[in-house]
């Protein structure tokens, strides 16, 4: 199951997942496969998508929409990224958000009985609205690191439109 707590392997004390793929922290590809990185990613992200549909009964009012919200941005994030790259940093941000915080949080919440997704735990709020919390929290986190894809791309545009342009253009000086 995608959104399990946890693996056998952690359980028993082995590394990795107990379906082939490597944990969170594990390098699953070679770092300068992008279009490797991106596939995993895709699929990942897909898988969290469609379970977080079907899991949609018990999931709060508003878990559902925000999942897709953050797959609206993602999902055409990693199409622009397997075409232009990114940085190490930004992939990194990117493969936390889908491989770690996303099924953790919706994880965490489906593995609890649903008698105590409504009752106030030791911080006041309730598991759903945590959730919620996580859920509105990871969709602002992936808008700011799509603007900082795209604006890091525009500021390459921009440097090198400045470069060209005191290359190419004639000076006042050149007589």
């Amino acid at each position: 199951m995608l959104f399990r707590r946890r693996s056998e392997a952690a359980d028993d004390g082995r590394e990795g997942r107990d379906d082939g793929r490597p944990g969170p922290g594990e390098q699953p590809w070679p770092e300068d496969d992008v279009a490797a990185q991106v596939a995993v990613l895709q699929r990942d992200l897909g898988a969290i998508v469609a379970q977080a549909n079907a899991d949609g009964g018990r999931l709060p009012a508003g878990a559902v929409p925000t999942v897709r919200d953050i797959d609206d941005v993602l999902r055409p994030l990693l199409g622009y990224i397997e075409r232009q790259s990114a940085s190490d940093e930004e992939m990194r941000h990117l493969s936390a958000i889908i491989r770690e915080y996303l099924p953790q949080a919706l994880g965490d919440f489906t593995a609890l009985p649903p008698a105590y997704a409504q009752r106030p735990g030791v911080t006041g709020s309730t598991p759903a609205e945590d959730l919620i919390r996580a859920l509105r929290l990871l969709d602002e986190g992936a808008n700011e690191l799509q603007d900082l894809v795209y604006t890091g791309d525009a500021d390459k545009l921009a440097v090198q439109a400045r470069f060209l342009d005191a290359k190419f253009r004639r000076s006042d000086l050149d007589g």
